[in-house]
């Protein structure tokens, strides 16, 4: 199979801010919305558990009654790999530089009520497959700690406490109200540049005479 091939590397940046009301926000305010595979699929999958349980353990007709189950399931992570995979490619396709959270989701699951959600969503697999897609067409992914990601302004980096279900960043300093997501996804992007810029000048800078 031949290599696929890219558009020339754009100089264009993006910040992206993943979350569970939309799957991601980007730093120009698109946002994209979260399929959630597995909550639709939930349903059924609940329906062929209560199958297999009321099946005698060893019969044949257990044995089919858990090929459907795993045969849902099984449909379900392709479902969410190829929303990843053609999410993944538009950005890559777009942009030279991809600032995305660092985020610990291992820890983040550990949270009952948010578990769930989280692992519908696949963070952790959209961040391998667009760090894959980015090398193979020869973009950068910055991979940028989060840390008052959804507090801090984009405009003036004042900091702004709000709760959770505050979906609007106001700065009493400079005055900016805007999305909060994207306004986390801005901060993403100035924080991964910053990030690059000081990488680069670590390089260079033992090379000037």
């Amino acid at each position: 199979v031949p290599p696929k091939e890219y558009e020339p590397f754009s100089q264009d940046a993006v910040g992206i801010d993943v979350g569970l009301t939309h799957f991601l926000t980007d730093s120009e305010g698109n946002k994209v919305e979260n399929p959630r595979w597995y909550r639709k699929a939930q349903k059924k999958l609940r329906q062929q558990q209560r199958v297999i349980s009321r099946r005698k353990k060893g019969s044949k007709r257990r044995q089919k009654a858990v090929k459907l189950a795993a045969k849902t399931s099984r449909k379900v992570a392709r479902q969410r790999r190829d929303f990843h995979f053609k999410t993944a490619n538009k950005y890559v396709k777009e942009y030279g530089a991809i600032c995305i959270e660092k985020l610990k989701v291992a820890n983040m699951v550990r949270n009952r009520k948010l578990a769930k959600s989280i692992s519908d969503a696949g963070w952790s697999q959209f961040r391998e497959i667009i760090t894959f897609k980015a090398a193979e067409a020869g973009r950068i992914v910055i991979e940028v700690d989060p840390k008052y990601s959804s507090q801090d302004c984009s405009g003036c980096d004042n900091r702004v406490p709000k709760a959770l279900w505050q979906r609007t960043h106001s700065c009493d300093q400079c005055g900016l109200v805007i999305d909060r997501d994207e306004n986390s996804a801005l901060v993403l992007l100035r924080r991964g540049l910053g990030q690059s810029l000081q990488a680069l000048t670590k390089v260079v800078a033992p090379c000037v005479v």
